[in-house]
């Protein structure tokens, strides 16, 4: 199977997409003439055809169904309209009204988001599910105190290493450049830590410093470690889940503030259903790419139990200078109680 065959296989995922292009100028945002109807603009890296600009088409095409026309979304794939900082600029400025965010808009919005993302926090999506209904109130309040209304979270999974050499555990890493991903603090601190060579680079440049040997070891979802090809560019793959990542559909509070109350009410009905579907084919794309993945050759490194424990270590010994610096430490812990009566109750505790 050649390689445009393979990514055709999985949806691509938003968050880790790649980033394809500048920004194009557009007006300032207003509503549009009752005859026009109402235009919300809308960007993501994600590109068309992925599950999240599907889940964005299918949301544009309820709303226009449900309204005649009169609410609708012009949706900007593929990164046509800049990365993340800059598609925050475009909405602050009235250019775009949201956009479908990947973890680093995500976390520039709200930083309070990171400390869902902590490595090993959860251990299956029965967790996540329920911490992240514990928590909707909470963060949708926290996105509102940035000027942001929070329509729902997209699922990217969990996130594995992907090597040119094998890596079971902490003591593999050394000596390998491991990418590090730009301006994300638990990266940066973990790597630190661990006392290894990490390079910051961007999303788009992650690829050709593969191809380079600028870097060794990346870390993705399988579903996108397939979209943007990376898994072309490495050997081996660690079965060891490292952290949960997720992104978010947003508009800016002003926008939304601007719509009926009728519109409000359905844009909100409308993303939480298409979001919720989208996320459930997501949980699917990453298991079907794992085995694509092995399917292309790549070898799956079984840590042991001692290989999964010095990364569990480095993540303790880390977590002082995370807490209160990354996130807050009162919103992680609210985080850790929720999942704690979760397992207690489940587990008959």
């Amino acid at each position: 199977m050649n390689t445009s065959e393979t990514a055709a296989r999985i949806p691509p995922l938003r968050e880790l997409l790649t980033v394809l292009g500048a920004g194009m100028a557009l007006a300032i945002w207003t509503p549009d003439p009752a005859s026009a109807g109402t235009v919300l603009k809308i960007s993501t890296l994600a590109p068309e055809g992925s599950g999240w600009a599907r889940a964005l088409r299918e949301m544009d095409a309820d709303l226009r169904a449900a309204t005649d026309d009169a609410l609708k979304l012009r949706i900007y794939p593929g990164g046509v309209q800049g990365d993340e900082d800059v598609m925050l600029r475009k909405i602050r400025i009235g250019q775009l009204q949201g956009a479908a965010l990947g973890g680093t808009g995500v976390s520039r919005v709200c930083r309070e988001v990171l400390a869902l993302e902590m490595p090993f926090l959860f251990g299956g999506y029965d967790e996540i599910d329920y911490v992240l209904a514990q928590t909707e109130q909470e963060f949708k309040a926290l996105f509102l105190d940035q000027g942001f209304v929070l329509l729902g979270w997209a699922d990217i999974g969990f996130v594995h290493l992907l090597s040119k050499d094998p890596v079971r555990g902490t003591g593999d890493l050394h000596g390998l450049k491991i990418w590090r991903l730009q301006g994300e603090p638990i990266t940066e601190v973990l790597f630190e830590k661990a006392g290894v060579t990490s390079v910051p680079l961007a999303i788009p440049d992650v690829l050709l410093g593969l191809q380079t040997n600028l870097v060794d070891v990346v870390y993705a979802s399988p579903a996108a470690a397939i979209i943007l090809q990376w898994f072309t560019r490495v050997g081996y793959y660690t079965e060891l889940p490292i952290n949960y990542t997720l992104g978010a559909f947003v508009v800016h509070r002003k926008y939304y503030d601007g719509l009926s109350a009728e519109h409000q009410e359905l844009l909100t009905r409308v993303a939480a259903a298409r979001i919720g579907e989208h996320n459930l084919r997501g949980r699917g794309d990453n298991e079907e790419a794992l085995r694509i993945m092995r399917a292309e050759g790549l070898q799956p490194v079984v840590p042991t139990e001692a290989d999964v424990a010095s990364f569990r270590s480095l993540v303790e010994e880390s977590r002082p200078e995370l807490v209160g610096r990354a996130f807050s430490a009162p919103v992680y812990e609210r985080i850790l109680r929720h999942l704690g009566d979760f397992r207690g109750r489940r587990d008959g505790g």
